[in-house]
């Protein structure tokens, strides 16, 4: 079974961008990401495994599960921040369950745009703990305007006014 064709933003319309589920063959076991004293990103046409495990030591880990590809059923994050901090974008067509820690910092939920409910939709559980850091789990519309283009249009729109 093959892939399906990647997406990359500069070829779709920004209407479409949203993670893809593939099918369970292709989704590998375990991966991660390590940020000691750095910045570990994960973003674009990646493959969600079904076991992720990301630590944040005095560093910073982005997760980007916006135009990700997952498999379906439920796939795992775990996270462990130690003085650093960890940011996971979640779009609103994934759900997600979280299940964290904070030991003298923050373990949140930032709901920008509204999640999916549909039972359909593959589940991503993510668990772990926080030590003098931070983890935000943020749930993001990938086709939502920027601030640089929420600007533009209202520049537009007072430039039209006083035509």
């Amino acid at each position: 079974m093959t892939l399906p064709p990647p997406m990359h933003p500069g070829d779709v319309s920004p209407s479409i961008l949203h993670p893809t589920v593939i099918p369970a063959e292709l989704v590998p076991e375990r991966r991660g990401a390590v940020a000691f004293w750095s910045h570990q990103r994960r973003e674009g046409d990646w493959i969600l495994p079904r076991q992720f495990r990301a630590v944040a030591f005095m560093g910073n880990v982005e997760i980007d599960l916006t135009s990700a590809r997952v498999g379906p059923g439920t796939s795992h994050i775990e996270v462990m921040s130690f003085m650093g901090n960890i940011t996971i974008l979640v779009p609103p067509d994934l759900r997600i369950d979280v299940d964290g820690d904070p030991m003298l910092g923050s373990f949140e939920i930032k709901r920008e745009a509204a999640s999916t409910t549909s039972l359909d939709s593959p589940l991503i559980r993510i668990t772990g703990s926080a030590v003098v850091g931070s983890v935000d789990v943020k749930i993001v519309d990938p086709n939502a305007p920027g601030w640089f283009e929420k600007l533009r249009m209202r520049w537009e729109a007072r430039r039209g006014n006083e035509l």
